[in-house]
């Protein structure tokens, strides 16, 4: 497995509260996107892929569960005041907020993408009992 970017932290336990309790406030956290947090957070070592996590959640497909969690993610990172990395000229990756990732070299798909929860987002959402 290759590490797509490295697990330092971006945010404390406590500001990862802040701004999920503000996301919530402000424009609201839906009950599906609870849901992908949940089940992040509750696989092993809180590393899911993007395939497992549109099966799970019985998206429509693969896109449908990237762009949830991408949304979640961007409206945490505007609550932290995070800028997460892009790749080349493409969009940030929101994601980076939540999760650092890893994925095989020699498969590329996105699919096969893993997230693993940030540990200070993990003992957040542990903390106020939302998982």
């Amino acid at each position: 497995m290759n590490v797509l970017h490295d697990a330092d932290p971006i945010a404390t336990t406590d500001e990862f509260k802040a701004a999920l309790l503000a996301t919530r406030d402000w424009q609201g956290i839906s009950p599906l996107q609870l849901q992908m947090l949940q089940a992040q957070c509750r696989a092993p070592g809180c590393t899911i892929s993007a395939s497992e996590m549109a099966a799970k959640l019985q998206f429509k497909n693969l896109a449908s569960a990237r762009l949830h969690y991408g949304t979640l993610a961007r409206a945490i990172a505007d609550k932290l005041g995070y800028a997460p990395p892009q790749q080349g000229k493409a969009a940030p990756c929101w994601w980076f907020t939540l999760s650092t990732a890893r994925a095989d070299p020699d498969d590329a798909t996105p699919a096969q993408l893993e997230w693993t929860m940030r540990p200070e987002l993990v003992a957040a959402l542990r903390a106020m009992k939302w998982v």
